[in-house]
């Protein structure tokens, strides 16, 4: 019998390739800083995320998703069940955190989030534990506003033809720097009120070329930035000041603002 020659072909098995663990989320990562600042059992902490719970009005977790949150904790190795206690009704798991639990706990408080959209939840929930643990909040909102600074500068560069979508990105924006700056001036009680910055009066200016003026455009640069305003005649100005005085003045498309000519030289032309 003929046989005709052929070409084989080889199944090789295929490995299957290692796949990277991935990050805890926010839920495990909040309630492993509950566990390492001695929170000892599940219903403890699903009660502090109740929406009447301390931390509830920040952001809610049900009891369900909490030990699964636990559990999670578990198979990472940041947390280890330690006995149970007893409670009002079952027994109670006592939960312990790890040394790895402990440092990945710190390392996550210490971390500053990486967009705008995550300072009302995830940063608001940051802070709010460091304080209950007595932690100083000031070098996160530090570390928060310099992440946060070319994003911020970006989205309160204001066009002419912004829609809806970029008005509201540009107002979470301003509002986003207007927090972190009101955070660190923030003070807690009872502070030597020596240090605290004195109030000054409203005062009046004697340069009489103030002009009332709509701002069209704002572009800020590495040190300075542009401003681009409209009279109520329908004139246009461009101011060119410190991006630093920009940034004071929280300026964007559509404020209200006063602008003040002040000029060495006055100039006369006449037409031919």
């Amino acid at each position: 019998m003929a046989t005709g020659a052929g070409t084989a072909t080889r199944h090789r098995a295929e490995r299957p390739r290692p796949t990277r663990p991935t990050p805890p989320n926010l839920a495990e990562h909040v309630c492993l800083v509950l566990v390492t600042q001695g929170i000892t059992h599940g219903w403890a902490i699903g009660t502090l995320l109740a929406p009447d719970g301390e931390l509830g009005r920040i952001w809610t977790l049900s009891r369900p998703l909490t030990y699964r949150a636990i559990d999670g904790l578990i198979e990472r190795g940041f947390v280890a069940r330690h006995g149970t206690a007893a409670g009002a009704g079952r027994d109670r798991t006592i939960l312990e955190p790890t040394a790895e639990g402990r440092r990945a706990a710190a390392a996550w408080l210490d971390e500053p989030v990486a967009h705008v959209r995550q300072i009302r939840i995830e940063l608001l929930l940051k802070l709010a534990l460091r304080q209950r643990a007595d932690l100083d909040i000031e070098p996160l909102l530090a570390a928060q506003e310099a992440v946060l600074v070319p994003a911020i500068d970006a989205l309160t560069t204001t066009g002419r033809d912004d829609d809806l979508v970029d008005l509201w990105r540009r107002e979470s924006a301003r509002a986003a720097r207007r927090f972190l700056v009101a955070a660190l001036e923030l003070r807690p009680p009872n502070h030597d009120q020596e240090l605290r910055p004195e109030r000054r009066p409203e005062m009046r200016l004697s340069a009489r070329n103030q002009l009332r003026a709509t701002v069209e455009v704002v572009t800020h640069g590495e040190v300075m930035s542009t401003v681009k305003v409209v009279l109520p005649d329908g004139q246009h100005l461009t101011a060119a000041i410190t991006k630093d005085a920009a940034i004071d003045l929280d300026l964007a498309q559509g404020d209200d603002v006063l602008v003040i000519v002040k000029s060495t030289e006055v100039m006369v032309a006449k037409a031919e």
